[in-house]
């Protein structure tokens, strides 16, 4: 395993990653709005 090429990725990896939470940030969100509006 190339440790240089792996510290190189390490941006890139962590953007996948933050972008991923807040995606599924964004879902949770909507859900907790969805279920409030609809009143059950």
């Amino acid at each position: 395993m190339n440790i240089n090429a792996m510290i190189s990725t390490l941006p890139i990896m962590a953007k996948g990653m933050l972008g991923i939470f807040i995606v599924t940030a964004v879902i949770i969100l909507s859900m907790i709005l969805l279920n409030k509006f609809s009143g059950k």
